[in-house]
């Protein structure tokens, strides 16, 4: 009995000095400032962004018209009387273009004319002659014969005249004169371009791996960095071939036009090929790199900065798709991730939300 009043007397000292001790190392800590302190970094933090995630390519294009240039010409060779249109003009399908001299065409006819008159009235006395039994048959059939020539004759060169006569093929802009009034046109050679803009396309040549990637009727963005404008476009049509130069291939993109797209014009064209639903997106500026080359980021763990080492997807747009290494609802360090290490002491705040009236 007096060894065990003994034991708790002693244990009675014991926690009494332990707490003595306790209480003096606090006052020690509090009052040496030559004790290295735990360093705690303040940061801010959010949870790891799930989200649609889309990958574009993007590729330089040119703005050309859907339809050819049409060529308005003549059918016949011939001086330029007249030239109806000048550059930038703009032209209805089947307007007068220009007209050609054809004055040894028309002295043709007249001449023809003064020989078919003849030709008809001695068939007409043929054929009165030839109804009353007189004459001979040969005679009436070789009258009538020699009016049916003439007349085809007359017809091949009033035909001929016809062409005297260049009309636009299309409705468009005059894009180019080839011909000035008064210079010869050869057969067929083109007189003016015409070239109609009212409705354009991009083509851009896509790399030959995304040939799988790229459809018909998809849509894709189309920028056009002169004019600091972006449209929607589809794509309506792809080439059938690879280009084997440059182991590419052409897509077409219809676009609208509302008069300030020209041909030839420089356009960029985003087009998707690839797309994750639910992907977990991380920005670019915080997935960092080891000395042995493998990528992580700074999560949030018991108020301390844990190293994550992540492997990573598709980057678009300054963000990056994590494929393993982090879950849905994963708290990510955002500011301060760079200065803190692995295992630090961490203080999150909360970031300050701009007010209605701040600026910058």
């Amino acid at each position: 009995a007096e060894a065990r009043a003994a034991l708790t007397a002693k244990r009675t000292e014991l926690r009494t000095l332990e707490d003595q001790v306790k209480a003096l190392e606090e006052t020690v800590a509090s009052l040496d400032t030559t004790t290295k302190r735990e360093k705690i970094v303040v940061v801010t933090a959010a949870p790891v962004t799930v989200k649609d995630f889309e990958h574009y390519v993007e590729v330089q294009g040119n703005v050309e018209t859907a339809q050819d240039p049409a060529f308005a010409s003549s059918e016949t060779g011939g001086r330029l009387m007249e030239l109806k249109v000048k550059e930038g003009d703009y032209v209805k399908q089947g307007a007068l273009i220009a007209t050609v001299n054809m004055e040894s065409i028309k002295n043709s006819i007249a001449e023809l004319e003064k020989s078919l008159s003849l030709a008809q009235d001695i068939y007409k006395r043929q054929e009165n002659l030839w109804s009353k039994k007189i004459g001979s048959e040969v005679q009436y059939l070789q009258a009538k014969n020699q009016v049916e020539q003439l007349e085809q004759s007359k017809k091949s060169l009033e035909y001929e005249l016809s062409k005297a006569t260049v009309y636009a093929p299309i409705s468009g802009y005059v894009d180019m004169v080839r011909v000035k009034a008064g210079e010869v046109a050869a057969p067929g050679a083109p007189i003016v371009t015409i070239l109609n803009t009212s409705q354009l396309q991009v083509v851009a040549s896509i790399p030959e791996v995304y040939l799988g990637s790229v459809k018909k009727g998809e849509a894709v963005s189309v920028k056009f960095p002169s004019l600091g404008v972006e449209q929607r476009g589809r794509v309506t049509d792809i080439a059938r071939t690879i280009n084997a130069a440059n182991r590419t291939f052409d897509i077409e993109v219809g676009i609208k036009n509302d008069g300030t797209l020209k041909p030839n014009l420089l356009a960029t064209v985003s087009v998707r090929d690839y797309a994750e639903a639910n992907a977990l997106v991380v920005p670019d500026q915080l997935i960092m790199q080891d000395v042995s080359g493998k990528n992580y980021v700074m999560t949030l763990q018991d108020n301390r900065a844990k190293k994550q080492i992540v492997e990573l997807g598709k980057n678009f747009n300054n963000e990056t798709v994590i494929t393993n290494g982090l879950v849905k609802g994963t708290t990510l360090l955002m500011k301060g991730a760079r200065q803190v290490t692995d295992g630090d002491k961490v203080e999150v705040i909360e970031e300050a939300k701009p007010t209605a009236d701040a600026r910058g």
